[in-house]
């Protein structure tokens, strides 16, 4: 297979990009392209892509024997866009990302290495054959490659292991050096992010698209659950653990600017909750700090995140102990009391099991120590 059509199967690759805009410069021109009889075998195809990524299986590259072949995988993302589940894009996002990964890893360094500098404008420079590194330090011997450090972080933060934290990272003038397995990773990573921040404005469709975009529907139906978006009432911030609740009211009435660890803990836990982006942005515009573009980065950043251990979209808000040290916990303080928090380890831990009680009625707290022992001692 020539170097060309090897990069033609990695849809975030320039040669792609280009060949699927000379095919269909535009969505509508896409949309209007797969109407005709000898396209229709990429809503197929694009079909099948997304069901694998609903069902979280192996997607499956074509071949690339025709050029069209191009077409599938913008013709997935607009069937996934068309349905418009946050759920099942970031199920397509992880798909992709591990298949390209998978991919990344058949290929030689030197494709790679044109395959970062053509699509996302990375800087990456070879270590040498085994007898050049045989030259340098013992444990530096097992790195191929460096990157500039720049280009590293446009993905390593958002790996949660600590091997890819910056202060755990050999750095050199701006060189932070990589094993190649490392580098597809990186690459990975960075198709996953382009998936999850794009969007697009979606063109009339035909029916043969409409009845793909149906059909994945129907599927995801038993395989996503759906969450209808929160409204915030009384009765809901009632459910509130005493550090959110002061969270909470403090950046409503914006009467003081709440530290950074504050910020993250408040928005994340409001967008797991179930909050939309755009009502956790008002919650903190009466800030005597505000800045709306900020404040609406921070936000989307936290929402369109990955937890460790979570396969949820967005960031856990931390945990008690977490909140203790960082000074946000009034109950440690002493400054406020409830009974539940000696019995959970999380805000969401307590939000659930307030709310329960709420809809129940349930007034009496007593059954807290019946039912369960205490988790933390104040």
């Amino acid at each position: 297979m020539s170097s060309r059509l090897q990069l033609l199967r990695f849809p975030f690759s320039f040669e792609a990009r280009q060949a699927s805009q000379k095919l269909a410069r535009d969505l509508g021109a896409l949309v209007s392209l797969l109407d005709r009889p000898e396209y229709q075998y990429i809503v197929k195809e694009a079909q099948d892509r997304v069901y694998a990524a609903l069902t979280q299986s192996q997607i499956r590259y074509p071949s690339m024997e025709n050029e069209s072949d191009v077409l599938i995988y913008p013709t997935a993302r607009l069937i996934v866009e068309k349905i418009g589940l946050p759920q099942l894009r970031a199920l397509q996002a992880e798909a992709e990302s591990k298949e390209a990964n998978r991919q990344l890893g058949k290929e030689d360094s030197g494709l790679v290495t044109t395959l970062c500098k053509t699509s996302f404008n990375w800087n990456i420079k070879s270590m040498g054959d085994i007898s050049e590194r045989a030259k340098l330090p013992l444990m530096l011997r097992t790195y191929e490659m460096r990157i500039l450090f720049e280009n590293y972080l446009e993905v390593a933060p958002s790996f949660h292991s600590e091997e890819w934290n910056l202060i755990n990272r050999h750095l050199d003038k701006g060189w932070i050096l990589i094993r190649r397995s490392e580098l597809d990773r990186l690459i990975s990573g960075k198709f996953r992010q382009l998936v999850m921040q794009g969007r697009f404005d979606i063109p009339p469709m035909s029916q043969r698209l409409i009845e793909s975009v149906q059909r994945i529907e129907a599927e995801s139906k038993g395989k996503i659950r759906h969450v209808e978006p929160v409204k915030m009432t009384e009765t809901l911030a009632s459910a509130f653990p005493p550090c959110i609740q002061r969270m909470y009211d403090q950046s409503l009435k914006g009467a003081v600017n709440l530290s950074h660890d504050a910020r993250f803990a408040l928005a994340a836990f409001l967008l797991k909750i179930g909050m939309e982006a755009d009502e956790v942005q008002k919650v903190f515009s009466n800030s005597p700090d505000r800045n709306i573009s900020l404040i609406e980065y921070q936000v989307r950043h936290i929402a369109s995140k990955r937890s460790m251990g979570s396969d949820d979209e967005g960031y856990n808000p931390p945990g008690c102990k977490k909140l203790q040290v960082n000074n946000l916990c009034p109950v440690y303080l002493g400054t406020e009391f409830d009974p539940l928090c000696e019995y959970i380890l999380n805000p969401l831990g307590f939000y659930q099991t307030r709310a329960w009680e709420l809809t129940k009625g349930i007034e009496d707290h007593s059954w807290y120590a019946k039912k369960r022992d205490k988790k933390q001692n104040f």
